[in-house]
């Protein structure tokens, strides 16, 4: 019932009004009309009246109605049967039936079939009636004010995805690859009204898309975190973020030179290592626009933070590191470092949780580190049985074994993965290294 504007008190007909509240009474008996009329004049209300429902409906169709008021038992057409026409014609027209006791079982077929809201029964309490009266226009004051508050809700959202992809289009990117992936979440924001779920998926695919980073390393990375951190009881909230920063911790990535990202980490320069080291910040940035995702964007601002206070980009130390950046700095350089991202050669699983045990309180949160051996059974992962270090000929025995495929410098294959070398294999091998003038780097695992 749009049209009514009027606001209902908790006083007798306490109606006080923006604008006249117009109720329609439809009775064939004169008296009735008129008592209805002298019980509702007033500034609150204008009133109408009609002897019959052929009338009644001729008036509902010049006057805008609020209410209409109807009597059971009337010739021609019944009252329920008007009351059902009005509320098919015009719906947001409050319906009250005036009955008597012997028509109360066509009043409750009536009331079920919603042809009516309320019912009076005659012969009416005064009280009563205008009390149903202002507990009508009181409903249709909130549906009123329901309807203006979704349509005010409705024009600020709009408002803020309007301001949202403008911030978006702001967003400076350092590089070609960022701004590209800036504009493809920007896209697949507006086609899914800022679903979280497809914008984390977008950027996961943008990582992946890049032929130096990887989709699995980032999944083993996330899933580490992800049992870590509930390991550690923390709540599902910052499990959730804790898991997507492992996904998205390369993001910033996207930003750097092709140049940088085909070096390994090992083989960075101390300056490389410090501009490399800024990718963090570039995906902070690139979070930005995505509000759902701040506690996400925090952990990986936060991941190369050092427990001692050396770390980038503020220096913080021990528990003024976010929970989720020291949990992902272990899960990173884990699997890193199996992986052979971190060191020139792979680590086993136990290698790789020496590793950061030497760099424990320093570096990791050794509270932290502690819980990695007790996770890393339910992490699906290939991991290597022993470390693997690289030797050269002069260094190669007999009896070690070829933890990576042996390629010379035109890609064919000398030895395969797995192979165990014998003195047959040492010696071909010093003799072609003699021969071609090719210095071979052999990975074999640790120990026979």
């Amino acid at each position: 019932m749009e049209r009514l504007t009027v606001a209902a008190s908790s006083g007798r007909a306490g109606v006080v009004a923006e604008q006249k509240v117009k109720v329609l009474c439809v009775d064939d008996e004169v008296s009735v009309l008129n008592s209805l009329k002298r019980l509702l004049r007033g500034e609150s209300f204008q009133v109408f009246l009609a002897n019959c429902a052929r009338d009644g409906l001729f008036l509902l169709e010049k006057e805008p109605i609020d209410i209409v008021i109807s009597d059971m038992r009337m010739p021609e057409v019944s009252g329920d049967e008007f009351l059902s026409e009005v509320a098919t014609n015009y719906p947001d027209c409050a319906r009250i039936l005036l009955t008597g006791y012997s028509d109360i079982e066509s009043t409750i077929k009536a009331v079920n079939e919603g042809q009516i809201h309320r019912y009076i029964q005659k012969p009416w309490n005064n009280e009563d009636l205008l009390l149903t009266i202002d507990q009508t226009v009181e409903r249709a004051r909130l549906q009123s004010e329901n309807v203006r508050l979704l349509s005010k809700v409705e024009r600020q959202n709009s408002l803020l995805r309007d301001m949202n992809a403008g911030l978006e289009d702001k967003v400076q990117q350092r590089t070609k690859q960022i701004r590209l992936a800036m504009a493809k979440l920007h896209k697949a924001n507006l086609q899914v009204n800022d679903n979280l779920k497809t914008t984390i998926r977008v950027f996961y695919n943008l990582i992946s898309l890049n032929p130096h980073l990887g989709g699995q390393t980032a999944v083993e990375v996330g899933d580490l975190c992800k049992l870590l951190a509930t390991h550690m009881k923390l709540s599902p909230r910052e499990i959730r973020a804790i898991h997507l920063s492992g996904l998205l911790y390369e993001l910033g990535l996207l930003g750097c030179d092709d140049e940088l990202l085909q070096k390994p980490i090992y083989e960075l320069s101390s300056e490389e290592l410090s501009g490399y080291r800024q990718h963090p910040a570039q995906a902070y940035i690139a979070l930005a626009p995505a509000m759902g995702l701040q506690d996400v964007a925090e952990i990986i601002k936060h991941q190369y933070e050092s427990y001692d206070g050396t770390g980038q980009p503020e220096k913080l130390s021990e528990t003024c590191i976010p929970v989720g950046a020291r949990i992902l700095a272990i899960a990173r350089d884990y699997v890193l470092a199996v992986r052979g991202r971190l060191r020139k050669t792979r680590s086993s699983a136990e290698g790789a949780m020496r590793l950061l045990e030497m760099n424990a309180d320093r570096e990791y949160d050794s509270r932290i580190l502690a819980k990695l051996g007790n996770v890393l059974p339910y992490l699906q992962q290939s991991v290597l049985g022993q470390d693997e270090r690289v030797v050269s000929i002069k260094q190669l025995c007999v009896g070690m074994r070829l933890s990576r495929n042996l390629f010379n410098d035109n890609e064919i294959l000398l030895l395969p993965e797995g192979h165990k070398f014998t003195n047959e294999t040492v010696r071909r091998l010093q003799s072609f290294e003699q021969t071609d003038q090719q210095l071979l780097e052999i990975y074999v695992f640790s120990s026979p």
